[in-house]
Protein backbone atom coordinates (compact mmCIF):
# COMPACT_ATOMS: atom_id res chain seq x y z
CA UNK A 1 0.00 0.00 0.00
CA UNK A 2 3.04 2.10 0.82
CA UNK A 3 4.98 1.60 -2.37
CA UNK A 4 1.41 2.51 -4.08
CA UNK A 5 1.40 5.92 -2.94
CA UNK A 6 4.50 6.51 -3.40
CA UNK A 7 4.09 5.91 -7.01
CA UNK A 8 1.04 7.98 -7.13
CA UNK A 9 3.22 11.24 -5.69
CA UNK A 10 6.10 10.81 -7.85
CA UNK A 11 3.44 10.48 -10.75
CA UNK A 12 1.74 13.98 -10.30
CA UNK A 13 5.34 15.83 -9.80
CA UNK A 14 5.93 14.57 -12.92
CA UNK A 15 2.58 16.00 -15.03
CA UNK A 16 3.49 19.56 -13.21
CA UNK A 17 6.95 19.85 -14.20
CA UNK A 18 6.28 19.02 -17.92
CA UNK A 19 3.08 21.72 -19.02
CA UNK A 20 3.45 22.34 -22.90
CA UNK A 21 4.34 26.41 -23.85
CA UNK A 22 2.01 27.92 -26.17
CA UNK A 23 2.17 27.55 -30.14
CA UNK A 24 3.27 30.60 -32.65
CA UNK A 25 0.09 30.40 -33.82
CA UNK A 26 -1.64 31.72 -30.49
CA UNK A 27 1.35 34.34 -29.77
CA UNK A 28 0.47 35.70 -33.23
CA UNK A 29 -3.56 35.93 -32.46
CA UNK A 30 -2.60 37.63 -29.37
CA UNK A 31 -0.18 40.22 -31.41
CA UNK A 32 -3.05 40.92 -34.12
CA UNK A 33 -5.68 41.64 -31.56
CA UNK A 34 -3.14 43.46 -29.47
CA UNK A 35 -2.91 45.72 -32.78
CA UNK A 36 -6.39 45.68 -33.60
CA UNK A 37 -7.73 47.19 -30.64
CA UNK A 38 -4.73 50.22 -30.83
CA UNK A 39 -5.85 51.12 -34.18
CA UNK A 40 -9.47 51.26 -32.71
CA UNK A 41 -8.25 53.23 -30.20
CA UNK A 42 -6.68 55.51 -32.46
CA UNK A 43 -9.42 56.03 -34.84
CA UNK A 44 -11.31 56.76 -31.53
CA UNK A 45 -9.07 59.71 -30.44
CA UNK A 46 -9.14 61.20 -34.19
CA UNK A 47 -12.92 61.52 -34.54
CA UNK A 48 -13.21 62.61 -31.39
CA UNK A 49 -10.84 65.32 -32.21
CA UNK A 50 -12.68 66.30 -35.61
CA UNK A 51 -15.96 66.72 -33.79
CA UNK A 52 -14.68 68.97 -31.00
CA UNK A 53 -12.81 71.35 -33.50
CA UNK A 54 -16.17 71.42 -35.99
CA UNK A 55 -17.99 72.20 -32.49
CA UNK A 56 -15.66 75.16 -31.81
CA UNK A 57 -16.08 76.49 -35.33
CA UNK A 58 -19.48 76.39 -34.74
CA UNK A 59 -19.39 78.28 -31.79
CA UNK A 60 -16.84 81.07 -33.62
CA UNK A 61 -19.28 81.44 -36.34
CA UNK A 62 -22.46 82.27 -33.74
CA UNK A 63 -20.02 84.69 -32.21
CA UNK A 64 -19.34 86.30 -35.38
CA UNK A 65 -22.95 86.90 -36.03
CA UNK A 66 -24.59 83.79 -36.99
CA UNK A 67 -24.30 81.79 -40.37
CA UNK A 68 -24.64 83.44 -43.38
CA UNK A 69 -28.02 83.20 -45.34
CA UNK A 70 -28.20 81.41 -48.60
CA UNK A 71 -28.28 83.33 -52.18
CA UNK A 72 -31.69 83.18 -52.93
CA UNK A 73 -32.54 81.43 -56.59
CA UNK A 74 -34.44 83.14 -58.95
CA UNK A 75 -36.11 80.97 -61.31
CA UNK A 76 -35.81 81.55 -65.25
CA UNK A 77 -39.62 83.01 -66.58
CA UNK A 78 -41.53 80.77 -68.68
CA UNK A 79 -41.80 81.98 -72.29
CA UNK A 80 -45.57 81.65 -73.89
CA UNK A 81 -44.95 79.57 -76.85
CA UNK A 82 -48.18 81.16 -78.36
CA UNK A 83 -46.42 84.37 -77.92
CA UNK A 84 -44.75 85.65 -81.17
CA UNK A 85 -41.15 85.84 -80.66
CA UNK A 86 -40.38 89.15 -82.97
CA UNK A 87 -36.68 90.22 -82.78
CA UNK A 88 -36.09 94.09 -82.87
CA UNK A 89 -33.68 95.27 -85.35
CA UNK A 90 -31.45 98.55 -84.11
CA UNK A 91 -33.08 101.74 -85.15
CA UNK A 92 -31.42 104.04 -87.76
CA UNK A 93 -28.21 106.51 -86.27
CA UNK A 94 -27.82 109.70 -88.43
CA UNK A 95 -25.33 111.71 -88.16
CA UNK A 96 -25.07 115.29 -88.08
CA UNK A 97 -22.55 116.82 -90.38
CA UNK A 98 -22.19 120.49 -90.48
CA UNK A 99 -23.31 122.20 -93.97
CA UNK A 100 -21.28 125.10 -95.39
CA UNK A 101 -20.71 128.36 -93.63
CA UNK A 102 -22.87 131.47 -95.11
CA UNK A 103 -20.43 134.05 -96.58
CA UNK A 104 -21.73 137.58 -95.97
CA UNK A 105 -21.85 140.21 -98.61
CA UNK A 106 -19.53 142.74 -98.01
CA UNK A 107 -22.25 145.54 -97.05
CA UNK A 108 -23.09 143.20 -94.54
CA UNK A 109 -22.69 144.19 -90.78
CA UNK A 110 -20.84 141.50 -88.58
CA UNK A 111 -22.95 139.77 -86.06
CA UNK A 112 -21.26 138.85 -82.62
CA UNK A 113 -20.87 134.99 -81.99
CA UNK A 114 -23.82 133.12 -80.46
CA UNK A 115 -23.00 131.87 -77.07
CA UNK A 116 -23.85 127.74 -75.92
CA UNK A 117 -27.32 129.28 -74.30
CA UNK A 118 -28.01 131.03 -77.33
CA UNK A 119 -30.86 128.92 -78.22
CA UNK A 120 -32.46 129.47 -82.29
CA UNK A 121 -35.69 130.64 -82.05
CA UNK A 122 -38.26 128.12 -84.26
CA UNK A 123 -39.31 130.80 -86.33
CA UNK A 124 -35.69 131.05 -88.04
CA UNK A 125 -35.38 126.96 -88.04
CA UNK A 126 -36.07 125.61 -91.31
CA UNK A 127 -36.01 122.01 -91.77
CA UNK A 128 -35.41 120.49 -95.41
CA UNK A 129 -35.64 117.08 -96.88
CA UNK A 130 -33.73 115.72 -99.69
CA UNK A 131 -32.29 112.88 -101.56
CA UNK A 132 -29.37 111.87 -103.68
CA UNK A 133 -31.27 111.12 -106.73
CA UNK A 134 -35.08 111.24 -108.32
CA UNK A 135 -35.04 107.60 -109.29
CA UNK A 136 -33.23 104.56 -107.66
CA UNK A 137 -32.59 101.15 -109.46
CA UNK A 138 -33.45 97.87 -107.79
CA UNK A 139 -29.84 97.38 -106.33
CA UNK A 140 -29.50 101.51 -105.95
CA UNK A 141 -28.77 102.58 -102.12
CA UNK A 142 -31.61 105.01 -101.03
CA UNK A 143 -29.56 107.81 -99.34
CA UNK A 144 -32.25 110.23 -97.38
CA UNK A 145 -30.84 113.76 -95.66
CA UNK A 146 -32.46 115.94 -93.40
CA UNK A 147 -31.06 119.60 -93.15
CA UNK A 148 -31.88 121.86 -90.46
CA UNK A 149 -31.46 126.00 -91.88
CA UNK A 150 -30.62 128.83 -90.08
CA UNK A 151 -32.99 131.80 -91.50
CA UNK A 152 -32.09 134.23 -88.64
CA UNK A 153 -29.93 136.78 -88.57
CA UNK A 154 -27.91 135.71 -85.87
CA UNK A 155 -25.82 132.63 -84.86
CA UNK A 156 -28.01 130.29 -82.53
CA UNK A 157 -27.66 126.36 -81.41
CA UNK A 158 -30.48 123.87 -82.27
CA UNK A 159 -30.65 120.39 -80.79
CA UNK A 160 -30.32 118.11 -83.67
CA UNK A 161 -29.46 114.72 -81.90
CA UNK A 162 -31.30 111.38 -82.95
CA UNK A 163 -33.77 112.27 -80.11
CA UNK A 164 -35.10 115.19 -82.06
CA UNK A 165 -35.21 113.66 -85.93
CA UNK A 166 -37.34 111.39 -87.59
CA UNK A 167 -36.88 110.62 -91.75
CA UNK A 168 -40.95 108.97 -92.58
CA UNK A 169 -41.82 107.73 -96.18
CA UNK A 170 -45.04 107.25 -97.16
CA UNK A 171 -46.64 106.18 -100.65
CA UNK A 172 -49.75 107.84 -101.25
CA UNK A 173 -51.50 107.89 -98.09
CA UNK A 174 -49.46 104.39 -96.86
CA UNK A 175 -47.03 104.88 -93.87
CA UNK A 176 -44.32 102.75 -95.41
CA UNK A 177 -41.27 103.12 -92.88
CA UNK A 178 -39.84 105.78 -89.83
CA UNK A 179 -36.58 105.88 -88.66
CA UNK A 180 -37.73 105.83 -85.36
CA UNK A 181 -40.04 102.73 -84.90
CA UNK A 182 -36.57 100.64 -84.28
CA UNK A 183 -34.54 103.03 -82.86
CA UNK A 184 -33.29 101.30 -79.80
CA UNK A 185 -31.78 104.66 -78.49
CA UNK A 186 -31.49 108.16 -79.01
CA UNK A 187 -29.31 111.03 -78.30
CA UNK A 188 -29.25 114.81 -77.81
CA UNK A 189 -27.05 116.98 -79.84
CA UNK A 190 -26.44 120.02 -79.76
CA UNK A 191 -24.93 122.14 -82.65
CA UNK A 192 -24.08 125.96 -83.46
CA UNK A 193 -25.85 127.50 -86.56
CA UNK A 194 -24.65 130.21 -88.20
CA UNK A 195 -26.82 132.50 -89.73
CA UNK A 196 -28.06 131.03 -93.14
CA UNK A 197 -25.73 128.04 -92.47
CA UNK A 198 -27.19 124.85 -92.81
CA UNK A 199 -26.55 121.32 -90.48
CA UNK A 200 -27.14 118.17 -92.47
CA UNK A 201 -28.24 114.66 -91.41
CA UNK A 202 -28.09 111.66 -93.78
CA UNK A 203 -29.91 108.17 -93.47
CA UNK A 204 -29.67 104.99 -95.42
CA UNK A 205 -33.40 103.82 -95.87
CA UNK A 206 -32.94 99.33 -95.89
CA UNK A 207 -36.05 99.60 -98.70
CA UNK A 208 -38.26 97.90 -95.84
CA UNK A 209 -41.32 98.22 -94.04
CA UNK A 210 -41.45 99.36 -90.41
CA UNK A 211 -44.22 99.46 -87.83
CA UNK A 212 -44.48 101.31 -84.57
CA UNK A 213 -43.09 98.97 -81.78
CA UNK A 214 -40.81 97.64 -84.49
CA UNK A 215 -43.29 94.56 -85.42
CA UNK A 216 -42.17 92.78 -87.45
CA UNK A 217 -43.08 93.17 -92.04
CA UNK A 218 -42.63 90.48 -94.14
CA UNK A 219 -43.99 92.61 -97.54
CA UNK A 220 -40.98 94.69 -98.55
CA UNK A 221 -42.04 97.62 -101.09
CA UNK A 222 -42.25 97.59 -104.74
CA UNK A 223 -41.64 100.16 -107.67
CA UNK A 224 -43.61 103.09 -107.22
CA UNK A 225 -43.56 106.54 -106.42
CA UNK A 226 -42.88 107.59 -102.95
CA UNK A 227 -42.20 110.65 -100.48
CA UNK A 228 -40.21 111.53 -97.24
CA UNK A 229 -40.61 114.05 -94.98
CA UNK A 230 -38.20 114.95 -92.48
CA UNK A 231 -38.89 116.10 -88.91
CA UNK A 232 -36.95 117.70 -86.09
CA UNK A 233 -38.58 118.36 -83.07
CA UNK A 234 -42.01 119.65 -84.05
CA UNK A 235 -40.74 121.50 -87.25
CA UNK A 236 -41.50 119.10 -90.12
CA UNK A 237 -40.60 119.65 -93.53
CA UNK A 238 -42.69 119.00 -97.42
CA UNK A 239 -42.47 115.79 -98.27
CA UNK A 240 -39.65 115.59 -100.90
CA UNK A 241 -40.97 112.26 -103.93
CA UNK A 242 -38.55 109.82 -105.13
CA UNK A 243 -38.95 106.81 -107.78
CA UNK A 244 -38.67 103.24 -106.71
CA UNK A 245 -37.79 101.25 -109.99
Amino acid sequence: MESTGGHDDHGGSGRTGSRRRPSPAVYRRRRLAVTILALLVLVALVIGGVVLAGALGRGADANAGGSPTPDATVAPATEDPAAPTATASPGPTATASPGPAATPSAGATAQPSATPTDACDPDDVVVEAETDRQEYGPDDTVILSLVVRNTGDTACTANVGTSQMEFLVTSGDERVFSSIDCQESSQDLERSIEPGADQRAEFEWPRTRSMPGCTPVQEEPGAGQYTVTTKLGVRSSDPVGFTLQ
